[in-house]
Formats: structure tokens, sequence, C-alpha cells
């Protein structure tokens, strides 16, 4: 069940939820400015780019270190341990950005350069989306099953007793959905509530996960551009903007689960990792960023498992060919050392914690049923997941769209970027594809999860959409140039 049949009636919009909101964002999007000023390759992308970085950077940052000190050292999970973590970054990236700063004289203007319209349309019709599920966030209840009944549960015993061993957790005769689930939206959520005093059931996080969807479009953005250049970047982050599902979907901006920000971290480590050009700073940041995924879902742990090893593979490829330039094997190290920390983090966290009311798929999981399950149930996995990938009232065609132009434009399937993040964006769907092997009730769980693993590998494949569009559009501006 997705949506529960009744929600609470929603509460007055006032100025101090707003603020509340609003400050529950910020608290994790500039100490993410100061962590993306300490690292080049970030610094050095235009300011909207970089945010949809720093956001993610900032939630895992904050949320990871105070996981930390909170499970190894016993630190309470009030303010003055927030102020710290959340300040420190803060400064060092004010005192960073100082440092490199210079006088300058004041260069040349040289000649005018109109903006593009079609590009301000576009830019305004994508921040107009995002205007949705942000006031809807503000002035709506929560209303999905998972973010009120699991995930802000979770948040409330973190929050309850301030720290990520809660007794409630480690005391197995309590009933608690899916006690050992990566806890880092929850907490980063009890965080927030914590720093700006929220009563028991006010839902001052709203905007918290709203964020994470202008987030993923800065990503896109980004990898598109790197893939295909800015005309081709503009409009496919346009069109990514444009399903209903991530505004309103289970798993999208207006709901609390933590689908979208697995997306946003995904995404956000194959785009540095996969696309960007390597150096150990890019690659820490990629691990990071993934390492903010295994924290976040389950799937994130496969899933930043297959990002480095795309990774490997491209190192390979590098290092046979001296004439490309080698990125050396400190990138993949700077990327795999934040993985292998985090990996072994939370497993030191859920040896004290007694699983119970999980469905624990991989636990499960054996080789010959996993393999009897995709073959046999294909008559059911496929139908199902064709109806919800082309459910209009969803996608609005999204991905009929995604297919004409890959068809058009094949030809740049030929490089080999294009073919990493196709790989890649096709992990969550084979890990999914996975799950329905072995489930006992195929059909409902296609219904509940289907799209959502369509959303965790998003980013990569608007990088391949935007790479057979910038072809496309190439061999037309050509095709003009010629008959003109």
């Amino acid at each position: 069940m997705a949506e529960i049949t009744e929600t609470p009636e929603a509460e007055p919009v006032t100025a101090a939820s707003v603020a509340a909101n609003l400050g529950g964002v910020a608290l994790f999007a500039l100490p993410g400015l100061g962590f993306a000023e300490l690292l080049a390759p970030l610094r050095r992308l235009s300011l909207p780019r970089r945010l949809g970085y720093a956001y993610l950077l900032g939630v895992v940052g904050i949320g990871g270190i105070l996981f930390l000190a909170s499970h190894l050292f016993g630190v309470p999970l009030r303010r003055p341990a927030i102020a710290v973590v959340a300040v420190v970054p803060v400064v060092l990236g004010l005192v960073g950005w100082a440092r490199r700063r210079r006088p300058a004289p004041a260069p040349h203007p040289g000649p005018y350069r109109r903006r593009n319209p079609w590009q301000t349309l576009a830019a305004l019709a994508i921040a107009a989306v995002c205007l949705g599920p942000l006031a809807s966030a503000l002035a709506a209840p929560l209303a999905d099953w998972d973010g009120r009944m699991t995930w802000g549960s979770l948040a409330s015993y973190i929050r309850h007793e301030g720290t990520v061993d809660a007794s409630v957790l480690r005391d197995d005769h309590w009933w608690v959905i899916h006690p050992r689930y990566p806890p880092l939206l929850p907490l980063a959520q009890a965080v927030a509530q914590e720093t700006f005093g929220a009563g028991e059931d006010e839902q001052d996080f709203r905007a918290f996960y709203a964020a994470f969807l202008v987030a993923l479009l800065f990503v896109v953005l980004d990898g598109t551009r790197r893939a295909a250049g800015p005309v081709a970047a503009i409009l496919t982050t346009l069109c990514a903007a444009l399903p209903p599902f991530f505004s309103y979907g289970g798993g999208g901006a207006t709901s609390a689960y933590s689908d979208l920000a697995l997306a946003g971290f995904y995404g956000a480590g194959t785009v540095l990792l996969l696309v960007a050009q390597p150096s150990p700073a890019s690659g820490f940041a990629a691990g990071c960023l993934l390492a903010g995924a295994v924290l976040t879902k389950n799937e994130g742990a496969p899933l930043a498992v297959a990002a480095l090893l795309l990774a490997a593979v491209r190192l390979l490829r590098r290092r046979s060919r001296p004439a490309t330039g080698s990125p050396g094997v400190a990138w993949f190290g700077a990327a795999a050392a934040p993985v292998l920390i985090v990996f072994a983090m939370l497993a030191s966290w859920r040896v004290a914690i007694p699983n119970r009311a999980d469905e624990d798929y991989l636990g499960a999981l054996h080789l010959t049923d996993l393999f009897r399950g995709a073959v046999t149930r294909l008559p059911v996995i496929v139908p199902e997941a064709l109806r919800w990938t082309f459910r209009w009232s969803d996608w609005l065609g999204f991905w009929i769209l995604f297919l004409a132009v890959l068809l058009a434009g094949w030809p740049a399937l030929r490089r080999p970027l294009a073919r990493r993040m196709l790989l890649a964006g096709l992990v969550p769907a084979v890990i999914g594809w996975a799950a329905y092997a072995v489930s006992t009730r195929v059909t409902d769980l296609i219904g509940e999860t289907w799209e959502r693993f369509l959303l965790q590998g998003f980013v990569p494949l608007t990088v391949v959409f935007a790479a057979a569009l910038g072809h496309g559009l190439r061999r037309m501006r050509g095709r003009i140039l010629r008959e003109s």
C-alpha cells in the first residue's frame, strides 16, 4: 500500500512553519556549499549546478558525521553537536573562498550577448515545476504511507532518544518496521526538527524532501551539459522536470520516501565518476555521494558497488590507452574509500539491532530461485513493468520520448560515456527484477516499486538521452547549413 486512505486535515500555514521548512533546507545546503568550495571540480561549476551537488553533500556530510559521532562516541544528537557539525564546513568554505579571492582590475565588458529567450522560458518552466511540490509541502500534511508509518517513526525514535542507537530499535520486544534500514534521511529529518524546535506532530521537514527534486534537476543539468552541451542539456532538463511522478508520485518530492534522495546521490555519484574528468578530488566527491546512497536505502549498496565497477572498467580502458592520460589509482581509491567506510559503519550499527517486520529480499535470495523466477515470471513481470513505465498520468509519455530520441540518435551510443551511463541507469531495474523473481506477491510489488526503480536510475538515463538528442541536433543543424 503506497498511500493511506485518509489524510489529516491541513494545519494553517504560518510564518514560523515556512521559516522552519526553509531553514531545514539551508541547514544542509549551506554546509554543502562549504564542502563544494573545498573540492576544485565542484567549485568551478556555475552556481545552479554547484547547488545540486552541495545540497546532496550537505545531507550526507552532516548526516554521516552525526551518525558516526552518535554511534561510535555517544555524542547526543542535540543542538550543540548539530551546530558544530554544520558551522565548521561553512567556515572552512568561507576561508577557502577568501584565500583564493584576489582583487583584479575589471575586465573589458566586451560585446553584449543577449540571452536566448527560449532558454529563459525553459528555466522559468523548470522553476515553476519545482515550486509546485514546495508549495504543497508547505501547505498540506504528509500523505504517503511509508513516510508517516516507517521513516517518520524512525526519525521520531532518533530524535526522542538523541541517538541513532535508539533502544526501541535494539529491543526486539518492540514491533518496528524495517529497524535495520539505512537511517540517513530519518536522521537528517530529526536533525532539522531538533534544530528548529519542531513539535512532535509538526511536519516542518517537508521542504527538506522537496529540495531533493531541485538538487536532482541541477545534477541532470550538469551531467547532460558535460555529455551533450548546453542546448541539449536545457532541453533534457526541461523534459526531466515535467513527469508528475517526480513531484507527486509515491517516492516523489511531496512524499517522505527515500527514492528521490537515492536517485540524487546515485546520479550525482555516477556523473562525477563516469562522466567528469577523473581526478582524486572528483573521485572523493563521487565516493561521498555514493556513500550517501548506501546510507539512504538497501538498494544503495548494490548501486554503489555497480558504479565503482563501472569506474574500474573506465580506469582499465584509460590505462590501456596512454595517449588519453590515466587518472591513476588515486582517483579510484578516493572514490572507493568513503563507500567502504560507510559499509563498515552501517554493518557496525546493524549488529545490535534484531531484524523484524522486514522482507529482507537479499537475505532470502538464492541463485537458483533467482534464475528460475527471472525466467518463469517473465510473462508476469514484463507486461506489468511496461504498464507502469508508460503510465500517462505519472510520466506524460516521457519514456516514449526517451525511446524515440534514442532511436533517432543511436550513433551516440557508440561513445563509451553513453554506454557506461546506460548500464548505470539500468542497474536499478535489474535490482527490481531480482526482487520480483523471488517475491511471493510479484504483481503488487511491481506496482509499488517499479516506477521508483526508474526514478533511481533516472540521472544516468537522462545523460544517455541528452547524448542522443545532441547528436540529432547536430545532424539537423548540419543539414540546414548544407541546404542553405
